[in-house]
């Protein structure tokens, strides 16, 4: 999840999302909004490379998604915090003066900053995977020298979509905004817990940073799209 995002970063975010520009909603009133959002994507994107990872994981991957996303429906956001990926958590922390402390803080934050601007969500839904992948190969040798290769974790994309009801500082009307995008669910093996990364606000080579080994070609990788508009605009 995104707390901060510049003037340049949103531009890039706006033409994305190809909000409606007539009447005119401030920039300040937007940053705000994107600041807030989990993510989301088209829920019915199509699978792709999910042959090694069995049904189940996919099932599981979806449901932790699913879960997370009630629990911020309900303006719960420390389990953003609480099921953000250790490894995605520290790094975030570390580009935070006051650390974890802070993180945390700025996601307490969250429901009393949406509220003052008059923003609320609606609907957090959640697709079938995109793509899945086994990651974090450990190597070694078994008691007997025989060389081993084994694969840690479970990385699946799930799209997501989330809608917004939103009161225009300029208009003072109320309107409502879909976002769309994704969590990147990760599974330590044997274990029942998912961890997240959210999809908005990691790149590529966030992820390559992490996971070395995913597929270079993007159409194996996998990774769904992200933007939004406004609902009932245009449709």
């Amino acid at each position: 999840m995104a707390f901060g995002v510049g003037l340049n970063r949103f531009a890039v975010l706006d033409g994305e999302s190809r909000l409606p520009q007539n009447p005119p909603v401030s920039r300040t009133f937007l940053m705000l909004l994107i600041v807030a959002l989990l993510g989301s994507e088209g829920v019915s994107a199509e699978q792709k490379q999910a042959g090694k990872v069995p049904k189940e994981v996919l099932n599981q991957a979806v449901a932790a998604t699913r879960a997370m996303g009630q629990e911020v429906l309900k303006g719960d956001y420390s389990v953003a915090l609480n099921r953000m990926y250790p490894r995605w958590k520290k790094r975030a922390a570390k580009r935070l003066v006051g650390g974890q402390a802070e993180l945390a803080r700025r996601l307490g934050e969250m429901p009393a900053k949406m509220a003052k601007q008059g923003i609320s969500m609606l609907k957090y839904e959640v697709g079938e995977p995109t793509g899945a992948h086994e990651v974090v190969l450990l190597r070694g040798q078994d008691g007997n020298g025989k060389e081993i290769n084994m694969y840690l974790e479970w990385l699946v994309f799930v799209p997501t979509r989330a809608e917004y009801r939103i009161i225009d500082p300029e208009t003072r009307l109320a309107r409502r905004i879909e976002t769309k995008g994704f969590q990147v669910a990760v599974n330590r093996k044997g274990t029942v817990d998912w961890y997240f990364i959210d999809g908005r606000n990691c790149s590529i080579a966030d992820l390559r940073s992490f996971f070395p080994g995913l597929p270079e070609d993007l159409g194996l990788l996998g990774m769904p799209k992200v933007g939004g508009s406004e609902v009932g605009r245009g449709r």
